[in-house]
């Protein structure tokens, strides 16, 4: 179903994420889940810069498009992740790596903040409890490092 100026909910706030990850910035309202005029002009210049029919309306076309230039835009992102072990209370760029990987691969710390808090211990708790081989202590280490990079290679 096509959304349009006036529809509201979680899809509304997906397409606002969607459009501001790719280049299309929502600055008075971001993604609140409300198709605002802030929205539609977004939608408009995404529509006209991918040669796309401009109605300002998310349609199935708008979305394959919105969906493909994502795509493109994460396979052109690398997710370096720390050769070092990290665990609670360390703090930096390293653990900012870390939370960036995790996020991409649906592990959410909720911050990307470069504290290895509550968070991001459980996001890499979550992340180990996948496989067998790893132990479920929210320590990232050698081991799960190797995992999330077999993960983020599958993912391209």
């Amino acid at each position: 179903m096509p959304l349009k100026l006036g529809d509201k909910g979680d899809f509304v706030k997906e397409i606002q994420k969607d459009l501001i990850r790719v280049g299309f910035p929502l600055p008075r309202y971001g993604a609140d889940g409300v198709f605002g005029e802030e929205t539609e002009s977004a939608v408009l210049a995404f529509q006209k810069r991918y040669g796309l029919h401009v109605d300002g309306i998310v349609g199935r076309e708008t979305l394959a498009k919105l969906s493909e230039v994502i795509k493109q835009k994460l396979d052109q992102e690398e997710f370096p992740l720390p050769n070092k072990t990290l665990k609670l209370g360390d703090k930096g760029e390293d653990v900012k790596m870390l939370q960036r990987a995790l996020k991409h691969l649906n592990f959410d710390p909720q911050l990307i903040d470069g504290i290895y808090g509550k968070n991001t211990e459980d996001a890499v708790r979550r992340f180990q409890s996948m496989y067998a081989a790893l132990k479920d202590d929210g320590i990232y280490g050698p081991n799960t490092r190797k995992f999330m990079l077999m993960e983020l290679q599958q993912k391209k």
